[in-house]
């Protein structure tokens, strides 16, 4: 394997030049056809330095030599020495490393850049975005890590690989007596982290636990119950007179996701003013499911239909909203990121507590009623409407169809607006 090329100079960017006009000394490391600086603890002026020998000028015809050139000379030697001891132990070992790999062991950064490092940005990044969800997700994820290995602090991304995989699934397995849901939440959550480390350049492709031969994350996961509700316990839902203001918010949230496409709690606690936007065939809701990190995912529409316009007026005079959300689901002011995440998780429970009363009250035989089986109904009765699967996954939003065989059972053809007509 042919050594990738490096080079030692001058940053000369004015916007770091020093009062001396020196400039800060950088390594440039170069790898299939990028590029990395790493900055070095001198500096030099363009006349101070010889680009031919990378060092500092040594001829004393020239004007303005470093006063500390031999000394500085001597330490750039061990500096290239270095890197070419590096750049050959990744070629003796037929090591694929990346920009960040080198940085890291030229630095000796790899416990504080390492997978445990990564994991924290990661979890700060999604917490200042708001995706609190899938921060706690990865938080709950590294806790697990470092109780299964006392020394994951100082372990890098070639560390993690099928081996260390398994260990961690027997771990889960036995020590834990987690059960196939919850070890696929915890392998899919280090899955998609490492998927993102390849992708930012933070780790290597070579030894991923995951993939076609690898890890199999899916064959973790349980069937899902369909958790869907006859026909007959949705009409009674609709009719049934209540007299608890407190059932009468639930079965009217229960109704609101069912007509809108089995919405989840979270993206019906959003719902503001500015989600309804009018088009030339109607009123619609429009939103992005919180569900999905990306923001390039696509928006979902809801045309208001008169149930669920009669929901909306109906939670408006009967239900105290605040701001402008549509529906009382958040029911504070002033709250975000970590304490608006905990009320709405609060709220939900809540929620599932008054659903299984409602349940038990119009005596629903062999069924807990709670807020999945609104989303899982709508999907039933779009296919029971001879809907295609293709377009049954667009309804809920799924990114691919394996998601959407969850809910189903089996798919027919026809179109989503005329399931939607028999609601």
């Amino acid at each position: 394997m042919k050594l990738e090329k490096y080079q030692i100079k001058p940053y000369l960017s004015k916007s770091h030049e020093k009062p001396d006009g020196s400039f800060p000394l950088i390594l440039v490391i170069r790898r299939a056809r990028m590029r990395k600086h790493i900055s070095l603890n001198a500096s030099s002026t363009p006349e101070q330095w010889n680009y031919d020998y990378q060092a500092y000028e040594v001829d004393k015809r020239r004007k303005d030599l470093h006063p500390d050139r031999e000394k500085l000379n001597s330490w750039l030697s061990m500096v290239k020495n270095r890197v070419n001891d590096i750049l050959k132990g990744y070629e003796d070992s037929k090591t694929d490393w990346t920009l960040t790999m080198f940085e890291q062991e030229f630095l000796n950064r790899s416990k504080h850049t390492g997978v445990e490092g990564f994991f924290n940005i990661v979890i700060d990044k999604l917490t200042k975005a708001g995706s609190i969800g899938n921060a706690t997700c990865y938080a709950r994820t590294l806790d697990m890590l470092k109780m299964f290995d006392a020394d994951f602090s100082r372990k890098v991304f070639q560390d993690i690989d099928f081996k260390y995989v398994s260990r961690f699934d027997d771990y889960l397995k036995i020590d834990r007596g987690c059960k196939g849901n919850t070890v696929s939440y915890y392998m899919r959550a280090l899955r998609a982290l490492l998927n993102r480390a390849i992708r930012e350049g933070e780790a290597s492709e070579v030894g991923y636990p995951f993939g076609k031969h690898g890890y199999s994350v899916s064959g973790q996961s349980q069937e899902t119950q369909k958790r869907y509700l006859p026909s007959q316990y949705i009409e009674a839902l609709k009719t049934a007179e209540i007299d608890s203001p407190a059932l009468q918010w639930t079965r009217n949230l229960f109704l609101f996701s069912y007509y809108c496409q089995g919405m989840a709690i979270v993206d019906m606690a959003y719902l503001t003013d500015k989600n309804i936007l009018l088009f030339e065939n109607g009123r619609f809701i429009c939103y992005r499911r919180h569900k999905t990190e990306s923001k390039k995912a696509k928006i979902i529409q809801i045309k208001i239909t008169d149930n669920i316009q009669f929901l909306l007026t109906w939670f408006k005079k009967n239900t105290k909203l605040v701001d402008d959300y549509l529906l009382p689901v958040i029911t504070k002011k002033g709250y975000d990121g970590q304490q608006l995440y905990d009320h709405i998780r609060d709220r939900n429970r809540k929620f599932n507590k008054h659903l299984k009363t409602l349940g038990n009250d119009l005596k629903f035989e062999g069924i807990r009623l709670s807020s999945y089986q609104a989303r899982h109904s709508y999907a039933m009765r779009l296919k029971n409407s001879g809907i295609s699967e293709d377009v049954i996954s667009e309804a809920l939003g799924h990114k691919d169809l394996s998601t959407t065989k969850t809910y189903l059972d089996s798919f027919a053809s026809e179109v989503i607006a005329k399931a939607n007509e028999v609601l």
